[in-house]
């Protein structure tokens, strides 16, 4: 009878506060789903920064690869073709602006003093200033 009457006492426990125990287990259930959801989330944000920065750092690394490739080439065109390149140029600026026409001009002045004005022999080396700095 001991027995019997304690399930009686049980049922009636449960009668009165099935309520409050289906409330109870539900607020801890959503707790923990929330918890859970809300450390997933954190998770993946953690994820994703790690990636990002592994591509900032792969970013960072492809740049200084480009830079130091792009700083080599300039340093072979400068040691290679600037020099044969800056050779012909001289070269044609030299073939272009004769300036041996003038030169002579003046040194014939020179010699003979009186077959130039000192106006014209200004005026030469005028041209002279003007086709140099030009060169």
């Amino acid at each position: 009878m001991k027995q019997h009457s304690s399930k009686i006492q049980g049922r009636g426990f449960w009668k009165r506060h099935r309520r409050k125990v289906y409330l109870t287990l539900g607020v801890f259930g959503s707790g923990y789903l929330a918890y859970k959801l809300y450390d997933s989330h954190r998770r993946r944000l953690s994820d994703l920064e790690r990636q990002l920065a592994g591509e900032r750092e792969n970013e960072e690394l492809i740049k200084a690869q480009m830079q130091a490739h792009f700083e080599n080439i300039q340093r072979i065109a400068d040691a290679t073709t600037l020099p044969h390149s800056m050779g012909y140029l001289s070269s044609r600026v030299a073939e272009e602006l004769d300036l041996s026409h003038l030169t002579e001009r003046l040194i014939r002045g020179k010699g003979q003093p009186n077959t130039m004005s000192s106006s014209e022999k200004l005026e030469l080396w005028d041209k002279l200033k003007i086709l140099i700095s030009e060169q």
